[in-house]
């Protein structure tokens, strides 16, 4: 693990004491919770107490000989109990991580005795977030490249390694909700301190502490700009007091047109956006200034509406993970049961994860109100993400929704003919003369209803039956399931849009 090595004195290795939060609640253990993850003394014999929460019986290892906790076991605890360390006096500083054992989980404590000046390991984003351990406290030094919520302090912190995410900050008192009293913007190098969680799949510090705050050389009146898909010309007004501004950017489809001082200072950066023929794109556009010793950096986002692609679910699997909104269609094949709407959805060409589906006011977690159920039909529009390298749809929007129904073969054939999709599942019949289209009955042990063409899926491609039958081994006997619409020939009823949804062998 890299480290960068920072050498306090013992006065302000104390502020930073002084100015931490009395109560750092660690949201990622359900098992054992604790008010402090971070216990310090001075030289002298002392004692401090905190409170543990645990769901079952619990115990405290890695106890050192200098220091006493008391109790260091107990049963379960759901209203809390205080646990007391001591230390005595000491001429040589201490260090322990002392661990908290219960149901299988595990909390570090850091207890510290600092006794002369002490050194404190910044540590590199990318190794907090590969290489740390949730409940323990790392120093972080970097860039704000995003702020997002300016009452708890939640923004985003990047120092060239990897960019961590600060979900709440202190203010110079130790207290939360006074984000804005920091001053900090966006561009400004900080260095905080905090302890590690992990919230599903994302690495954060919560309620961290401000330790040193170096503002930014340079400043933009905006941090994000949308553009036209006509494309066409626009500003970002910049103040910088290096000794220059160098512009990067990371998309051909941007150029820099003109660059103009104004009368307050600012320049004035013009840019040139192409048409988007495409679908939505982004770009990044950074700006820096120097000075002979020190360098600040901003970013600027640049996002451009396009058109919608339309494409299949194996299209989709195999696009590029970018902005791009793609709108797929298919039947839905699982919903795990999330309040998110994390479902899988199928067409004749493949099946693709989607992670979350927002209602039609953009809301997230709305999904088990949306009326949307496992066997309907949906088309989603949603840009091309991943997890673990596995494609997935993101926070996709519903385009159009067919509910399917559930029916008999003879409520099927006893219902009117209109527009609405049935599940059926039926017995396959003689294929001898099915054709390239896939006509042939299906049964259960009273009915049989005439299929009129069957799609190898949703969105199947028409006479490809025989080559269906030879990939999928369908035979007479089969049990298969299938979706479509009640309509006629001749007054005679038959299935007709028809496209497959499962089949269960006849030996299976």
């Amino acid at each position: 693990m890299k480290h960068k090595y920072l050498l306090l004195s013992l006065f302000a290795f104390a502020t930073l004491f002084i100015s931490c939060k009395e109560e750092i609640e660690i949201p990622s253990l359900d098992e054992v919770k604790v008010d402090m993850s971070y216990i310090g003394f001075g030289a002298e014999a002392g004692s401090k107490t905190i409170t543990l929460t645990a769901t079952d019986k619990w115990n405290i290892t890695n106890i050192p000989e200098w220091l006493t906790v008391t109790p260091s076991s107990g049963n379960a605890a759901p209203e809390g109990i205080k646990v007391t360390f001591f230390v005595a006096a000491a001429d040589s500083d201490n260090f322990s991580e002392v661990y908290i054992n219960c149901a299988g989980k595990t909390q570090i404590l850091i207890v510290k005795q600092v006794c002369g000046p002490v050194e404190i390991v910044v540590s590199s984003c990318k190794d907090v977030i590969e290489k740390g351990v949730d409940g323990k406290i790392y120093w972080v030094e970097g860039q704000i490249t995003s702020i997002v919520n300016t009452l708890y302090g939640n923004w985003y912190l990047n120092d060239g390694t990897g960019t961590l995410y600060i979900y709440g900050t202190l203010d110079a008192k130790g207290n939360s909700k006074n984000f804005l009293s920091l001053g900090l913007a966006v561009g400004d190098r900080v260095m905080v301190h905090g302890p590690r969680v992990t919230y599903g799949s994302t690495i954060e510090l919560v309620d961290v502490t401000v330790d040193k705050i170096t503002p930014s050389l340079i400043k933009a009146a905006k941090d994000a700009v949308q553009v036209p898909k006509e494309g066409g010309e626009f500003e970002v007004a910049v103040l910088y007091k290096g000794n220059g501004l160098e512009i990067n950017y990371d998309a051909a489809w941007l150029s820099v047109r003109s660059m103009i001082k104004g009368a307050d200072d600012s320049t004035r950066v013009k840019f040139m956006a192409q048409p988007n023929l495409g679908g939505d794109r982004k770009a990044t556009i950074s700006m820096t200034s120097a000075t002979s010793s020190s360098s600040s950096t901003i970013q600027v986002t640049v996002t451009q509406i396009g058109a919608i692609i339309d494409a299949t679910v194996a299209e989709f699997l195999a696009a590029a993970e970018d902005a791009t909104q793609y709108r797929i269609s298919g039947i839905i094949t699982k919903d795990t049961g999330s309040d998110y709407g994390n479902i899988y959805i199928k067409d004749a060409t493949g099946e693709v994860y989607i992670y979350g589906v927002l209602n039609a006011e953009g809301k997230t977690k709305q999904w088990k109100n949306m009326g949307i159920n496992v066997g309907d039909i949906v088309t989603l529009i949603t840009p091309r993400g991943s997890y673990k390298g596995n494609p997935q749809g993101i926070n996709a929007k519903v385009d159009a929704h067919i509910p399917v129904v559930e029916a008999t073969i003879p409520a099927f054939l006893a219902a009117a003919e209109d527009n609405t999709y049935y599940r059926l599942t039926g017995i396959v019949g003689d294929l001898s003369g099915a054709g390239k289209y896939g006509n042939f009955n299906i049964s259960d042990e009273t009915s049989q209803v005439y299929v009129y063409g069957l799609l190898s899926g949703w969105g199947g491609a028409r006479g490809q039956f025989q080559t269906f039958v030879t990939e999928t081994g369908l035979k007479a006997g089969d049990l298969i399931t299938i979706v479509g619409k009640r309509t006629s020939y001749k007054g005679t009823p038959q299935v007709g849009s028809g496209f497959y949804v499962s089949h269960v062998g006849a030996d299976d």
